[in-house]
């Protein structure tokens, strides 16, 4: 939770950034948000598909101890 809260912290940081100084690249203030958050959807499609790997292959070399059932 507090990864994802990160994430989203500096998503709306860069992208205010990438607002602030489209002036000084001479393109529009949507054509520089667009252009940003297109960029952080890529890495985080990235990052979500290599994390959801690494979380499928530890649990599939360390499964989970059997339940022991009785008294």
């Amino acid at each position: 939770m507090v990864i994802a809260a990160v994430i989203a912290a500096v998503v709306a940081v860069s992208l205010a950034l990438s607002w602030r100084n489209s002036r000084s690249r001479g393109i529009t203030g949507i054509e520089a948000f667009w252009r940003t958050a297109k960029t952080f959807l890529l890495v985080l499609a990235v990052c979500s598909l290599c994390s959801k790997a690494i979380v499928h292959t530890c649990r599939h070399f360390n499964p989970p101890p059997p339940p022991i059932i009785g008294p």
